[in-house]
């Protein structure tokens, strides 16, 4: 029996992400596998779009509205101590595309309590669908154990699911063809400096034969040669060649292998790719290359700004779900089934916009921390020093 049903489509249904632990392997929905994706999110200039990106989402305000002002109240009080918890879980869904979370409850004296939310690898989820294409519950399958979570225990949040995929689409897609070039083009990078500061060894030894044991003629100091070479270098391979023995030309000769290319266009390419990465992550490029250019600043100003809106598209497609998903299963508990609270983040509008974008701009275009900037950070709750950002 198949996992869920699907309606036919013309195109064809959009395939589930496969998981590959290997080699960087398209997989057949012509996007990044999770294990791909995985590595992207450790990529330090990803992970640092990352932090931009969901910096201001977590230091956000957020409320409940309800028309029953005392049911609002309670779920308030729900959330305060798992808020920023609960916000960085379900923001994992902009990596991967979803994000499964587990919802653990506590019963006392007749009452119930959202205790934790526990978030789920993706590696082992699917969801469950009804005839109707929505989410109706989880699969999650891990240690040997195959387990399914219902409603309300199980909260199912998805970035951009487009056409009823289920799976959504990670943030991180458009800037995948940049990083495994990006990649690749580091690894070149590292060979041409290892044969810079390690170059290969080559030994031409006389090319005179003797007879072995079984009486064949054999090259007679190949073995030394190589001995040698290993001697001068043995974190390199050794080349060994033979050569005539003519008068005027000496038997030995030992030279070093040294790349003849130049590093720069690699460079080039390097920093390229990287501004390619961050434009494709939505990531304000200007406010984290300045050209020197005159007018760059006011361009990177304007890249900011809009940067910011997308910002509050993102938060109200994360409050939309998180309020279909968590709190009204929890009002449900809570015995006010009808009920349909709201979740919403502030916006990032007025002053804290201002606030960000000026925080953004002098973190990276100065490449330092000054007292002002962490005055600004303090204001907007955004950690500057790796530290959980506070609830702003």
């Amino acid at each position: 029996m198949p996992l869920f049903k699907r309606r036919r489509l013309a195109a064809g249904p959009v395939g589930r992400p496969r998981v590959a632990a290997g080699a960087l392997t398209q997989p057949r929905s012509g996007r990044p596998a999770l294990g791909v994706l995985r590595r992207m999110r450790r990529h330090g200039l990803v992970a640092a779009c990352l932090n931009i990106i969901k910096g201001p989402l977590v230091a956000a305000e957020w409320d409940v509205h309800c028309a029953d002002e005392g049911l609002a109240a309670e779920l308030r009080r729900a959330l305060a101590p798992l808020w920023r918890r609960l916000i960085s879980q379900a923001l994992t869904s902009l990596d991967f595309g979803f994000a499964g979370l587990e919802a653990i409850y506590e019963t006392s004296d007749g009452a119930v309590r959202l205790v934790e939310t526990r978030g789920l690898a993706p590696e082992e989820l699917e969801p469950r669908l009804d005839n109707e294409g929505r989410v109706d519950g989880l699969r999650w399958s891990g240690g040997g154990r195959r387990i399914e979570l219902e409603p309300p225990k199980a909260v199912w949040l998805v970035h951009r699911g487009e056409f009823g995929d289920p799976y959504g689409e990670s943030h991180l897609t458009p800037a995948w063809p940049f990083w495994e070039a990006l990649t690749y083009a580091v690894l070149y990078g590292n060979r041409w400096l290892e044969r810079r500061a390690l170059p290969p060894v080559v030994v031409r030894y006389p090319a005179e034969l003797e007879v072995d044991a079984e009486g064949r003629p054999v090259p007679a100091n190949e073995e030394r040669a190589i001995e040698l070479a290993k001697r001068l270098n043995a974190e390199h391979p050794a080349v060994a060649l033979p050569q005539p023995v003519d008068d005027g030309r000496p038997g030995w000769a030992v030279e070093q292998l040294t790349g003849g290319a130049e590093i720069g266009p690699l460079i080039e390419w390097c920093d390229y790719l990287s501004r390619m990465l961050v434009t494709s992550l939505f990531v304000p490029e200007k406010a984290l290359y300045q050209a020197g250019g005159e007018g760059s600043l006011a361009l990177a100003r304007e890249q900011v700004n809009t940067f910011l809106l997308t910002l509050d598209g993102m938060g109200r497609e994360l409050t939309e779900q998180l309020s279909a998903h968590l709190l009204r299963p929890l009002a449900g508990l809570l015995g006010h089934e009808d009920a349909k609270p709201r979740l919403t983040l502030a916006s990032l509008a007025g002053s804290r916009r201002e606030l960000y974008r000026d925080l953004v701009l002098e973190l990276i275009r100065a490449g330092e921390i000054s007292l002002a900037v962490e005055q600004i950070a303090e204001e907007l709750g955004v950690p500057v020093n790796g530290g959980a950002p506070d609830r702003g």
